[in-house]
């Protein structure tokens, strides 16, 4: 199985990628690693970071693998991609900026509940994931406590540099 390194602040992870499960994702993923950007911190959906994909290195995929439905699990690292215009709940009423295409990794760190420096922030249940555009296809082998605690820095502290590269053994 290829395996993938997450660097943030200086602290690391290391997925395995599910080639057994989603191979066309899995395929597309690592011909445009190495990616970087700045990394954002979901608020609605648990403990999240997310990866724009940017310029050549934006993936148009058609979601692979098992339908997703139910609560993601730390560890998971979806591929994400939803087509400009696409309308959810309400959002055709939100700015421009809302209803650009968007290629991103949702990289999941920790239990939606959270802990540590969020301790006293409400619980964030992880979303229903009905959507046909999400695809799993890496989870976590390797996450130390210092790079769950850089994830969560990203939520008090704002956006932080990710690179996500192949891992050669």
């Amino acid at each position: 199985m290829r395996k993938v390194l997450l660097e943030l602040n200086g602290t690391t992870a290391v997925a395995e990628m599910l080639d057994d499960v989603v191979p066309n994702t899995c395929d597309a993923i690592w011909n445009i690693l190495p990616v970087e950007g700045m990394s954002i911190h979901a608020n609605w959906s648990s403990r999240e970071i997310m990866l724009h994909l940017e310029g050549d290195k934006i993936l148009r995929l058609p979601a692979e693998g098992p339908r997703r439905r139910g609560t993601t699990a730390p560890g998971d690292i979806i591929f994400y991609w939803r087509s400009p215009q696409m309308s959810r709940g309400k959002q055709l009423a939100y700015s421009a900026q809302f209803q650009r295409e968007l290629s991103e990794f949702a990289i999941f760190y920790g239990e939606p509940s959270g802990g540590g420096m969020a301790a006293d922030d409400p619980v964030r249940m992880g979303r229903e994931s009905d959507l046909q555009t999400q695809t799993l296809f890496a989870r976590f082998v390797d996450a130390s406590p210092e790079f769950r605690h850089a994830c969560e820095d990203i939520r008090h502290k704002g956006l932080q540099k990710l690179v996500v590269r192949r891992l050669e053994e």
